[in-house]
């Protein structure tokens, strides 16, 4: 009892209405979800599950290379991705994320592991990972879809020559 007193008291305080706290902690736990399906389905060459994860109206911004823009792009250009290569990230730091009402900021370090597949013969676009490892701070904006579902709206990186 005293421990709910002096919560409410503190929430009070800092005029944090507990509904929306309620709200952001659930949509941190929706976002943390989001980048758990995300990481899978890279590990796992899915994709659809890759893609699903996807807005509709999706921006792909590699460091060093023109963007793409869409989903239906975004997914021409995974194809080669898996077709040359497996992967395996490792999390340097997890996702932390800002939200800004239905949109938030997720900021992360991985490191991705890139396991070529012997004979593959696919031309990979500019943008790709093409080294065997991959040390990059992620900048990513998350929005909510026309149907409520967190989705990556923008995605984003600087790359780390020598590690975090």
């Amino acid at each position: 009892m005293r421990q709910r007193l002096i919560l409410a008291c503190c929430l009070v305080l800092l005029q944090i209405n507990p509904t929306e706290a309620n709200a952001d902690a659930d949509a941190d736990r929706e976002i943390e979800a989001l980048y758990q399906r995300w990481r899978t389905a890279v590990e796992s060459a899915d994709i659809a599950g890759y893609v699903g994860v996807l807005h509709p109206d999706i921006s792909l911004r590699p460091p060093g290379a023109p963007g793409l823009d869409g989903r239906h792009n975004y997914r021409e250009f995974l194809g080669p991705v898996f077709e040359t290569a497996r992967y395996e990230i490792r999390i340097d730091q997890g996702p932390k994320v800002t939200l800004l009402g239905d949109s938030a900021i997720v900021e992360y370090d991985y490191t991705i592991l890139r396991h070529v597949i012997p004979n593959a013969d696919a031309e990979l676009a500019p943008g790709a990972l093409v080294a065997a490892q991959t040390s990059a701070h992620y900048i990513d904006v998350v929005a909510r879809d026309s149907q409520g579902q967190w989705k990556v709206r923008l995605h984003s990186w600087q790359d780390w020559p020598e590690g975090p």
